[in-house]
């Protein structure tokens, strides 16, 4: 069983987001926009141990404010919406999950940057000039399941303080 940890914002203009993911976006109707802390992983712990071990080590992180708004294209062609505010509070919760509930899964060739993927495309298109702001506060945190069909399957809800 693969796994993740996202952030769901709750931005209350998401619907933008969304539809621009319908368009780019291969699951879009699958999984609603998020922000990935933990990218997806194998792993023989148990989302019960999984969830006890987050838990412990993020009892003292606060709740944030998250601003997103610009997009840029990856070299690979995926679509990123910018993070603006929270930037520093979501690196240190990847940084710390990884450092201290999943170390062996963190792969350092690669630069975590907060994003929230739109899609892939060969140009931006028209999203060059898609100029929301999208804000909202971060409280909370799931573990996911990614199901058979690639489908969102929320295990556990982790609150923040």
């Amino acid at each position: 069983m693969k796994r993740d940890i996202l952030i769901f914002p709750k931005f209350k203009n998401l619907n933008l987001i969304q539809d621009v993911r319908k368009k780019y976006d291969r699951l879009a109707q699958l999984v609603p926009p998020h922000i990935t802390l933990i990218f997806p992983f194998t792993d023989v712990i148990s989302t019960l141990e999984l969830s006890q071990k987050i838990k412990d080590v993020l009892k003292d992180f606060q709740k944030f404010n998250i601003t997103f708004k610009g997009v840029t294209m990856s070299k690979d062609n995926y679509i990123f919406l910018n993070c603006l505010q929270g930037y520093d509070e979501i690196v240190s919760l990847h940084d710390t999950l990884y450092k201290e509930v999943l170390p062996t899964h963190l792969n350092k060739k690669i630069k975590y940057v907060p994003h929230i993927t739109l899609g892939q495309s060969d140009t931006l298109g028209y999203l060059k000039d898609f100029n929301y702001e999208f804000k909202c506060e971060v409280d909370e945190l799931v573990i996911e399941e990614i199901g058979e069909n690639e489908e969102s399957i929320i295990l556990d809800t982790i609150k923040l303080k």
